[in-house]
């Protein structure tokens, strides 16, 4: 895939401090599960990220108001296979 730039997102929004403002909330929401509108890749969050702003595959007010909860992380209880002493 073709780089994304600051360059392809700044005409849909007002400016680059609010572009950064959104995909910064954007890659959080999609690195805690969000659906991403993007075909499957292995690239990077923010890029993802970015790339749904610069296609308009998702607009500022949905990302404003989608609320993301994080996926419940289950970890086994940790048993040392030796003891250390002190």
């Amino acid at each position: 895939m073709a780089r994304v730039t600051v360059e392809d997102c700044l005409d849909k929004v007002e400016n680059r401090f609010q572009l950064v403002l959104l995909a910064s909330r954007r890659a959080h929401q999609l690195a805690l599960g969000a659906e991403t509108k993007l075909p499957p890749s292995t690239e990077k969050v923010t890029v993802q990220a970015l790339r749904e702003i610069a296609e308009e595959l998702i607009t500022i007010d949905e990302i404003k108001k989608l609320n993301v909860k994080p996926k419940p992380v289950i970890v086994e209880s940790f048993k040392p296979e030796t003891a250390f002493e002190f």
